[in-house]
C-alpha cells in the first residue's frame, strides 16, 4: 500500500510516495471508513524532492508518528470487534489462518473479562503465542499443587525407566534368557520408551474424549500389571511383550495425560514449573537405581526388583492421579466427534508450521544420544574396568545431578529466555561429550563426568514443552508436541541399537565410535535452534516494533534488523534479547 499527499491532483510539486511494508486495515469494500482513523497527511507528506536528504532524526520521527497512528487504528477497530487482518503466517500467530473464527471469539469473551478485572491482562510483546494472551493461565495457585503431583507421578514412571540400565546389566550378565541376543534387549528398551512418546497423540485424542484421570488410572493399572508380569516371564519373547509392548503403553498413557497439566497451569513461569516437575525424574533414577540394585543383590534376581517397582507405582501414581486437576480455559472449546479429535491431534496444519520442524529436529538429535547415555552408561562404566556396583553409581549419579540441573534449566529458561538457556545448556554438554568423555578411563574420573553431564544433558526434556507451545499455543499443543514425540519415539527405539552396534572390542576404547556418534547428534541439534531462534526474534521485533513507549531510535534499528538478507538473518539468529 502506498501513500501520495497533495491537496490537489494539479499540484506540479515533488511528491515522494512512501511504500508501508503492512497492511494496515483489511482491504475490504464492506469497511466502514468512518470506524478507521485517518492517517495524519502530515506524517507523511514530503514537501519537496529536495528535502529527500533531510536529517536522520526526522525521518525516524514521521516514521513513529505512522506507528503511533496505526496503534490507534488498531485498537479502535478491536473495540468495534472487526476482525483485524491475518499478517505473516510465520510471524504472528501461525495457526491464525486455520482458526481465525476461534480465536476471534475467545478473544472477545477473554477481552470482557479483561476489563472487567478477573483475568490479568499480558501484553503481547512477542515472547508468548498470542493464543496463550488471549486467556492467560493463572501462573500459580493450584497449579503449583498440580505441580508437585507430577513430581510424583515422574518419580514413577521415568524413574523406573532409569532402572532398565540395571536390568540389561544383569541380563547380559546372567544370561537369564539364553536365547537372547544384546540387541532384543536394546529394542526392548527402546521399544518401552519409544512407544511412550510414539502415543502422545492417542493419549490426548482419548483424554479429550474421556477426560484426564480415567485415562491416567488406566495408564497406572498398565504400569502395575507390566512390573509384576515381567517378573514372572521365561521367555525373551514374553519380555518383549510385558516390559517392551505394554510398559510402553502405560507410560504413554501417564506422560501424555501429564503433558498437558503444566502448560495449562502456567504461562511466564512455564519452563520453570516445567523444570521443577523434573525433580521426580532424576530422583527417581537416583533412589530406585539403588534401591533395585540393592534387592537385586540381595535375592539374586530381577524378579522382586520388578515386583518392588509395580507395587510403588500403583500406589504412589493413584493418589497423585487423584489430585491433579486440569485447568479448564474460560471459553472451552465445543464437545468434538471422535472423527473431530483425531483430526485435532493429528492436525496436518500444525505440522506444516516451520518453527515446529526446526524444534523438533532439535529435539529428536538430541533425545538420540540422551536415550544412548541413559542407557549405556552403566556398561561403559563396565567396559572401563568397573565393576557393577560401581556401574550402578555411575547411573546414579548422572541421575542425581539432573536433581538440581533440571529445576535450575528451568528457572534459567525463565531468566535469560527459553532458547538462550537451551543453547546455552547444549553447547556446554558438547564441551563435556567430546573432550572430557575421550579421556575418561578410571573410576573418579566417571565419577565428575556423569555428574556434570547430568546437569544439562536432559536439556530437551525439560524445554520442548515451552519451546513448541512457544509455537502452537494451547489450542494446537496436543497436536504439535504429538508431532514432535512421533519423532521422538520412533528414533528412541533404535537409539540403543546403535550403541550397541557401534561397540567394538577390538579397539582400546570400544565405546569410541558411539561417544563419536552421542557427540554429533548433540552438535546437530545445536544447528536446530539457530534457525528456530532467528524465527522467535523475529516474531518478537514484529510484535514490539508498534510500541507506544518504544524509542525512535530503537524502533529504526528493528527495521533495519527485519529487513530480508542473509546477513540480517544472523544478526536476528544471534541477536542479543530474551527469548
Amino acid at each position: 500500500m502506498s501513500f501520495s499527499t497533495g491537496s490537489s491532483s494539479k499540484s506540479t510539486s515533488s511528491v515522494v510516495v512512501v511504500d508501508v511494508p503492512k497492511p494496515f486495515i483489511q482491504e475490504d469494500d464492506h469497511t466502514n471508513s468512518e470506524n478507521v482513523v485517518p492517517f495524519d497527511q502530515s506524517v507523511i507528506e514530503c514537501r519537496d524532492a529536495n528535502n529527500e536528504e533531510q536529517e536522520a532524526g526526522g525521518f525516524i520521527s514521521r516514521v513513529s508518528t505512522k506507528l503511533e497512528n496505526y496503534h490507534k487504528e488498531s485498537v479502535l477497530l478491536n473495540q468495534e470487534n472487526i476482525e483485524l487482518p491475518v499478517y505473516d503466517n510465520d510471524l504472528f500467530d501461525p495457526l491464525s489462518r486455520a482458526a481465525t473464527q476461534d480465536v476471534v471469539s475467545r478473544r472477545n469473551t477473554c477481552r470482557k473479562d479483561s476489563v472487567e478485572g478477573s483475568i490479568p491482562e499480558i501484553e503481547d510483546d512477542g515472547l508468548y503465542n498470542a493464543d496463550d494472551i488471549i486467556d492467560p493461565p493463572p501462573d500459580g495457585g493450584y497449579g503449583w499443587i498440580c505441580c508437585a503431583c507430577v513430581v510424583v507421578m515422574n518419580f514413577c514412571t521415568w524413574g523406573p525407566n532409569t532402572c532398565y540400565g540395571v536390568f540389561l546389566s544383569y541380563y547380559l550378565s546372567s544370561n537369564y534368557f539364553p536365547n537372547a541376543t544384546p540387541t532384543d534387549f536394546a529394542v526392548i528398551g527402546g521399544l518401552m520408551l519409544g512407544l511412550t512418546l510414539f502415543l502422545l497423540p492417542l493419549s490426548a485424542m482419548c483424554m479429550n474424549k474421556f477426560g484426564y484421570r480415567p485415562v491416567m488410572l488406566v495408564g497406572v493399572l498398565l504400569q502395575f500389571t507390566s512390573f509384576i508380569s515381567s517378573s514372572f516371564v521365561t521367555t525373551i519373547g514374553e519380555l518383549y511383550f510385558t516390559y517392551g509392548i505394554l510398559l510402553g503403553f502405560a507410560n504413554g498413557f501417564i506422560f501424555g495425560c501429564n503433558s498437558v497439566v503444566i502448560p495449562g497451569w502456567f504461562l511466564k513461569k512455564r519452563a520453570f514449573a516445567n523444570g521443577l516437575t523434573h525433580i521426580g525424574v532424576g530422583l527417581g533414577g537416583l533412589v530406585l537405581t539403588f534401591a533395585v540394585h540393592a534387592i537385586m543383590e540381595k535375592t539374586g534376581s530381577h524378579k522382586w526388583p520388578m515386583r518392588f517397582l509395580g507395587i510403588m507405582v500403583l500406589v504412589f501414581n493413584t493418589i497423585a492421579a487423584l489430585i491433579v486437576k486440569i485447568r479448564v480455559p474460560r471459553n472451552p472449546p465445543p464437545q468434538k466427534s471422535s472423527l473431530q479429535l483425531l483430526k485435532d491431534v493429528y492436525d496436518f496444519n500444525v505440522y506444516k508450521l516451520t518453527p515446529l520442524q526446526y524444534c523438533t529436529l532439535w529435539s529428536t538429535m538430541t533425545n538420540i544420544g540422551y536415550v544412548i547415555l541413559l542407557f549405556s552408561l552403566s556398561n561403559y562404566a563396565l567396559s572401563i574396568g568397573l565393576n557393577s556396583q560401581q556401574a550402578t553409581v555411575t547411573l546414579a549419579l548422572f541421575n542425581g545431578a539432573q536433581i538440581i540441573g533440571r529445576p535450575a534449566m528451568g528457572y534459567f529458561s525463565e531468566k535469560i529466555g527459553r532458547v538462550n538457556c537451551t543453547s546455552i545448556c547444549m553447547f556446554y554438554t558438547i564441551l563435556l561429550l567430546g573432550p572430557y568423555w575421550f579421556n575418561v578411563d578410571s573410576y573418579s574420573a566417571i565419577l565428575g563426568f556423569t555428574f556434570l553431564l547430568g546437569l544439562a544433558a536432559g536439556v530437551s526434556s525439560v524445554n520442548v514443552i515451552p519451546l513448541i507451545a512457544d509455537v502452537t499455543g494451547m489450542a494446537h499443543f496436543p497436536a504439535g508436541l504429538g508431532y514432535n514425540n512421533i519423532w521422538n519415539g520412533s528414533t528412541a527405539v533404535v537409539a540403543e541399537i546403535f550403541a550397541l552396534k557401534l561397540r567394538d572390542y577390538s579397539l582400546p576404547q570400544p565405546y569410541l565410535h558411539c561417544q563419536i556418534f552421542v557427540l554429533v547428534m548433540y552438535f546437530v541439534g545445536l544447528l536446530a535452534l539457530i534457525p528456530y531462534r532467528e524465527w522467535k526474534v523475529r516474531r518478537m521485533l514484529n510484535a514490539r516494533i508498534s510500541g507506544k513507549n518504544v524509542d525512535d531510535k530503537i524502533r529504526l534499528k528493528w527495521h533495519r534488523v527485519l529487513e530480508p538478507g542473509v546477513l540480517n538473518y544472523f544478526k536476528r539468529a544471534f541477536y542479543l534479547v530474551r527469548c
